[in-house]
């Protein structure tokens, strides 16, 4: 099996590596105005792609390519089609690894075309008023349909049955028993050891926010990959400056 990745606007995406040992990490840069770059990471273990391609109707497509750089080349080919991106590249820097740079013009219209148009999507948002920028990230069950948009994977009726659409209703430890039983059991301790990683550096100093500063401009946001499988909690970050 492979993986998948993809963006916060970015990062979110980066939420398509679901289900096991990984770690996606994201690192958004934004200007004074609505332009900016990101830079981002993955690292997937080998048991995850494993089950990727267990689950996956791969073959019956015809595609014998692996399924992660068919996953990233997807995701590239979505950020092309952005009359609003620029310096789009995506490298594989070792085994199960790569990284990815690309720029943007304007921040709003890169959701509106990573979502396929829709104009009122909610997972992303970046407000401005009384000269202050509020960037926010909200993922709940409300929203969740609006990710399957941006990012087809996760509505795979494949995948689909092991994210909160199925299984918000469980605990965790049902959760962990459920994949344990199903996936093997090296599954529940791969996805207690995944998590998404965000950074923004913003283009002035934070005023406000509800991550972990790391520095005047910079601020991190991270949650367990767990917390997403469920959702029991909206996963909401914000940011001001």
């Amino acid at each position: 099996m492979r993986k998948h990745s993809a963006l916060l606007i970015c990062a979110i995406f980066s939420l398509s590596f679901v289900l096991s040992s990984c770690v996606v990490s994201e690192k958004l840069s934004l200007n004074r105005a609505t332009d900016g770059k990101s830079h981002v990471d993955i690292s997937v273990d080998d048991f995850f792609v494993g089950v990727v391609e267990d689950l996956s109707n791969w073959d019956d497509k015809g595609n014998n390519d692996p399924i992660l750089d068919v996953a990233v080349q997807d995701f590239e080919n979505n950020l092309r089609a952005s009359k609003v991106t620029s310096g789009i590249r995506f490298i594989e820097t070792g085994h199960n690894t790569y990284m990815g740079d690309f720029s943007f013009s304007d921040f709003n219209q890169l959701l509106v075309d990573l979502s396929k148009g829709v104009p009122d999507q909610s997972i992303v948002t970046l407000t401005e008023k009384n000269g202050r920028t509020h960037v926010e990230i909200n993922i709940n069950m409300d929203n969740f349909k609006q990710l399957t948009t941006i990012i087809p994977f996760l509505g795979d009726p494949n995948f689909e049955v092991y994210g909160p659409l199925y299984n918000h209703d469980l605990t965790k430890a049902e959760y962990l028993e459920m994949v344990s039983f199903i996936l093997g059991e090296q599954c529940p301790d791969s996805i207690e050891k995944s998590s998404v990683k965000i950074q923004v550096v913003a283009p002035q100093a934070i005023t406000a926010h509800n991550g972990k500063i790391r520095n005047s401009k910079t601020v991190e946001f991270s949650f367990p990959l767990i917390d997403f499988l469920l959702l029991h909690e909206p996963i909401r970050f914000y940011l001001e400056y």
